[in-house]
Protein backbone atom coordinates (compact mmCIF):
# COMPACT_ATOMS: atom_id res chain seq x y z
CA UNK A 1 0.00 0.00 0.00
CA UNK A 2 3.19 2.35 0.78
CA UNK A 3 4.60 1.94 -2.34
CA UNK A 4 1.19 2.08 -3.93
CA UNK A 5 1.36 5.53 -2.61
CA UNK A 6 4.38 6.76 -3.31
CA UNK A 7 3.90 5.80 -6.68
CA UNK A 8 0.84 7.30 -7.28
CA UNK A 9 2.68 11.13 -5.66
CA UNK A 10 5.26 11.47 -7.71
CA UNK A 11 3.48 9.76 -11.24
CA UNK A 12 0.35 12.76 -10.28
CA UNK A 13 3.18 14.89 -8.53
CA UNK A 14 0.63 15.15 -6.40
CA UNK A 15 3.01 16.47 -3.39
CA UNK A 16 1.79 16.16 0.17
CA UNK A 17 2.66 19.89 1.58
CA UNK A 18 4.28 20.75 5.36
CA UNK A 19 0.86 21.20 6.96
CA UNK A 20 1.94 17.14 7.61
CA UNK A 21 4.69 18.87 9.78
CA UNK A 22 2.06 22.09 10.97
CA UNK A 23 4.84 23.50 13.08
CA UNK A 24 8.41 25.07 11.77
CA UNK A 25 10.35 24.63 14.97
CA UNK A 26 13.67 26.63 13.41
CA UNK A 27 13.12 29.91 12.22
CA UNK A 28 14.65 33.57 12.44
CA UNK A 29 10.65 35.51 11.58
CA UNK A 30 11.44 38.22 14.69
CA UNK A 31 12.56 41.31 12.93
CA UNK A 32 15.97 43.31 13.97
CA UNK A 33 17.58 40.85 16.55
CA UNK A 34 19.83 38.96 14.47
CA UNK A 35 20.43 37.52 10.51
CA UNK A 36 16.92 36.74 10.03
CA UNK A 37 14.30 39.07 9.37
CA UNK A 38 14.80 42.67 8.98
CA UNK A 39 11.61 44.60 9.43
CA UNK A 40 7.93 43.48 10.21
CA UNK A 41 7.67 43.11 6.54
CA UNK A 42 9.93 40.77 6.00
CA UNK A 43 8.31 38.70 9.11
CA UNK A 44 5.20 38.84 7.74
CA UNK A 45 6.38 37.91 3.52
CA UNK A 46 7.58 34.76 5.12
CA UNK A 47 5.23 33.54 7.45
CA UNK A 48 2.79 34.12 3.87
CA UNK A 49 4.73 32.28 2.48
CA UNK A 50 5.10 29.14 4.53
CA UNK A 51 1.98 29.14 5.07
CA UNK A 52 0.95 28.73 1.28
CA UNK A 53 3.38 26.04 1.67
CA UNK A 54 1.48 24.45 4.89
CA UNK A 55 2.90 25.84 7.70
CA UNK A 56 0.54 26.62 10.59
CA UNK A 57 2.82 27.59 13.84
CA UNK A 58 5.38 29.03 13.54
CA UNK A 59 8.82 28.86 16.68
CA UNK A 60 11.25 31.53 16.30
CA UNK A 61 14.73 30.49 17.50
CA UNK A 62 16.82 34.12 16.99
CA UNK A 63 20.66 32.92 17.59
CA UNK A 64 22.37 33.63 21.20
CA UNK A 65 25.77 34.12 20.14
CA UNK A 66 28.45 35.35 22.45
CA UNK A 67 30.24 38.53 20.88
CA UNK A 68 28.05 37.98 17.63
CA UNK A 69 23.99 37.95 19.23
CA UNK A 70 23.90 39.39 22.22
CA UNK A 71 19.89 38.37 22.44
CA UNK A 72 19.04 37.94 26.24
CA UNK A 73 15.41 36.07 27.01
CA UNK A 74 13.59 39.14 27.91
CA UNK A 75 15.24 40.98 24.96
CA UNK A 76 13.77 37.98 22.89
CA UNK A 77 10.39 37.70 23.97
CA UNK A 78 9.86 41.35 24.55
CA UNK A 79 10.90 41.53 20.35
CA UNK A 80 8.64 38.19 20.21
CA UNK A 81 5.88 40.29 22.21
CA UNK A 82 6.13 43.36 19.89
CA UNK A 83 5.98 40.84 16.41
CA UNK A 84 3.03 39.34 17.74
CA UNK A 85 1.11 42.61 18.56
CA UNK A 86 1.68 43.14 14.50
CA UNK A 87 0.65 39.98 13.47
CA UNK A 88 -2.84 39.80 15.79
CA UNK A 89 -3.60 43.30 13.89
CA UNK A 90 -3.29 41.59 10.20
CA UNK A 91 -3.44 37.51 10.25
CA UNK A 92 -4.71 36.54 14.20
CA UNK A 93 -1.38 34.18 14.03
CA UNK A 94 1.35 34.17 17.10
CA UNK A 95 4.57 33.00 16.62
CA UNK A 96 6.38 31.38 19.82
CA UNK A 97 9.39 32.77 20.64
CA UNK A 98 12.77 30.45 21.89
CA UNK A 99 16.33 30.82 20.95
CA UNK A 100 19.31 28.92 19.07
CA UNK A 101 21.61 28.89 21.11
CA UNK A 102 25.92 28.54 20.22
CA UNK A 103 27.80 26.40 22.13
CA UNK A 104 30.89 27.92 23.52
CA UNK A 105 32.64 27.62 26.45
CA UNK A 106 30.50 29.25 28.96
CA UNK A 107 27.53 28.05 27.93
CA UNK A 108 27.82 24.41 30.36
CA UNK A 109 28.60 26.89 33.26
CA UNK A 110 25.83 29.20 32.28
CA UNK A 111 23.25 25.85 32.35
CA UNK A 112 24.88 24.40 35.30
CA UNK A 113 24.44 28.18 37.22
CA UNK A 114 20.79 27.31 36.66
CA UNK A 115 20.46 30.06 33.92
CA UNK A 116 16.13 29.87 32.35
CA UNK A 117 16.62 28.64 28.73
CA UNK A 118 14.21 29.43 26.25
CA UNK A 119 12.44 26.32 25.39
CA UNK A 120 9.55 25.21 23.06
CA UNK A 121 6.94 22.09 23.22
CA UNK A 122 8.32 19.14 25.72
CA UNK A 123 11.12 21.57 27.07
CA UNK A 124 13.24 21.40 24.27
CA UNK A 125 16.12 23.02 23.74
CA UNK A 126 17.56 24.22 20.42
CA UNK A 127 21.29 24.13 20.04
CA UNK A 128 24.23 24.80 17.56
CA UNK A 129 28.10 24.60 17.09
CA UNK A 130 30.81 25.88 14.42
CA UNK A 131 30.20 24.44 10.93
CA UNK A 132 34.27 23.98 11.31
CA UNK A 133 35.07 21.82 13.90
CA UNK A 134 33.24 19.79 16.58
CA UNK A 135 32.70 21.78 19.88
CA UNK A 136 34.90 20.13 22.89
CA UNK A 137 32.23 21.52 24.98
CA UNK A 138 29.61 19.63 23.07
CA UNK A 139 29.00 16.65 25.44
CA UNK A 140 29.11 18.91 28.64
CA UNK A 141 26.59 20.71 27.28
CA UNK A 142 24.44 17.74 26.79
CA UNK A 143 25.25 16.36 30.02
CA UNK A 144 24.25 19.48 31.80
CA UNK A 145 20.78 20.59 29.56
CA UNK A 146 19.65 16.61 30.24
CA UNK A 147 20.92 16.74 33.99
CA UNK A 148 18.31 19.68 34.81
CA UNK A 149 15.21 18.51 32.38
CA UNK A 150 16.08 19.79 29.22
CA UNK A 151 16.12 18.20 26.27
CA UNK A 152 18.46 18.98 23.61
CA UNK A 153 17.95 19.51 20.00
CA UNK A 154 20.89 20.02 17.74
CA UNK A 155 20.43 21.94 15.19
CA UNK A 156 20.87 21.54 11.07
CA UNK A 157 23.08 18.17 12.07
CA UNK A 158 23.86 18.13 8.27
CA UNK A 159 25.73 20.88 8.78
CA UNK A 160 28.82 19.49 10.53
CA UNK A 161 30.33 17.32 7.98
CA UNK A 162 32.67 16.20 10.84
CA UNK A 163 30.44 14.32 12.22
CA UNK A 164 30.26 12.02 9.14
CA UNK A 165 33.33 10.35 9.47
CA UNK A 166 34.00 7.53 6.92
CA UNK A 167 30.76 8.55 5.24
CA UNK A 168 28.90 6.64 8.71
CA UNK A 169 26.34 7.86 11.02
CA UNK A 170 27.94 6.24 13.76
CA UNK A 171 28.63 9.79 15.55
CA UNK A 172 24.97 10.19 14.64
CA UNK A 173 23.98 7.66 16.61
CA UNK A 174 26.21 8.70 19.38
CA UNK A 175 24.00 11.69 20.14
CA UNK A 176 20.62 10.11 19.47
CA UNK A 177 22.00 7.44 22.50
CA UNK A 178 22.92 10.60 24.38
CA UNK A 179 19.18 11.58 24.26
CA UNK A 180 19.59 14.37 21.62
CA UNK A 181 17.10 15.14 19.13
CA UNK A 182 18.24 15.35 15.56
CA UNK A 183 16.81 18.50 13.17
CA UNK A 184 17.39 18.96 9.57
CA UNK A 185 17.51 21.76 7.56
CA UNK A 186 14.48 21.56 4.58
CA UNK A 187 16.91 23.35 2.19
CA UNK A 188 19.55 20.94 2.83
CA UNK A 189 17.83 18.46 0.14
CA UNK A 190 17.58 20.60 -2.28
CA UNK A 191 21.42 21.12 -1.59
CA UNK A 192 21.93 24.61 -0.77
CA UNK A 193 24.22 24.18 1.53
CA UNK A 194 26.41 21.74 -0.46
CA UNK A 195 26.66 17.76 -1.76
CA UNK A 196 28.15 16.66 1.34
CA UNK A 197 25.10 18.04 3.48
CA UNK A 198 22.30 17.19 1.02
CA UNK A 199 24.02 13.55 1.33
CA UNK A 200 24.07 13.26 4.99
CA UNK A 201 20.38 14.43 4.98
CA UNK A 202 19.20 12.12 2.71
CA UNK A 203 20.63 9.50 4.44
CA UNK A 204 19.97 10.45 8.06
CA UNK A 205 16.52 10.29 6.38
CA UNK A 206 16.74 6.98 5.17
CA UNK A 207 17.52 5.52 8.08
CA UNK A 208 15.28 7.28 10.20
CA UNK A 209 17.29 9.42 12.24
CA UNK A 210 15.72 12.64 11.64
CA UNK A 211 13.40 14.27 14.73
CA UNK A 212 12.93 17.18 13.61
CA UNK A 213 12.18 18.94 10.18
CA UNK A 214 13.19 23.37 10.27
CA UNK A 215 13.40 25.57 7.59
CA UNK A 216 15.93 27.50 9.13
CA UNK A 217 14.11 30.80 7.30
CA UNK A 218 15.95 34.48 7.55
CA UNK A 219 14.89 35.65 4.38
CA UNK A 220 11.71 36.12 2.02
CA UNK A 221 14.51 34.61 -0.39
CA UNK A 222 14.53 31.16 0.30
CA UNK A 223 11.17 30.07 -0.19
CA UNK A 224 11.89 29.14 -3.47
CA UNK A 225 14.38 26.66 -2.26
CA UNK A 226 12.03 25.46 0.70
CA UNK A 227 9.28 25.17 -2.14
CA UNK A 228 11.66 22.88 -4.26
CA UNK A 229 13.28 20.68 -1.37
CA UNK A 230 9.55 20.19 -0.09
CA UNK A 231 9.33 18.21 -3.67
CA UNK A 232 12.29 16.14 -2.71
CA UNK A 233 11.88 11.96 -2.77
CA UNK A 234 13.25 11.83 0.30
CA UNK A 235 11.09 14.52 2.07
CA UNK A 236 8.36 13.55 0.80
CA UNK A 237 9.26 9.81 2.40
CA UNK A 238 9.41 11.63 5.52
CA UNK A 239 6.28 13.41 5.45
CA UNK A 240 3.86 10.64 4.60
CA UNK A 241 5.97 8.24 7.00
CA UNK A 242 4.22 10.70 10.04
CA UNK A 243 6.61 10.03 12.00
CA UNK A 244 8.53 13.08 12.97
CA UNK A 245 7.96 15.59 15.78
CA UNK A 246 7.04 18.75 14.59
CA UNK A 247 3.06 18.20 15.05
CA UNK A 248 3.40 17.74 18.40
CA UNK A 249 4.95 21.39 19.46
Amino acid sequence: MLFSLFSNLFNNKAFVDFSALQTDMHSHLIPGIDDGAGQFSDSLAMIEGLQKLGFSKFIATPHIMKDVYENTNAGIQDAGNSLNELLNATMKINVHSAAEYYIDDEFPHRIRMGEPLLTFGDNYVLIEMSMVSRSKMLESTIFELNLRGYKPVLAHVERYPYLFEHQQLGEYQNLIDADVMLQVNIRSFAGVYGEIQKKIAKKLAAHDMIHFLGTDIHHQSQLPTIQAAMQDVSVQKLLIADKLKNKFL
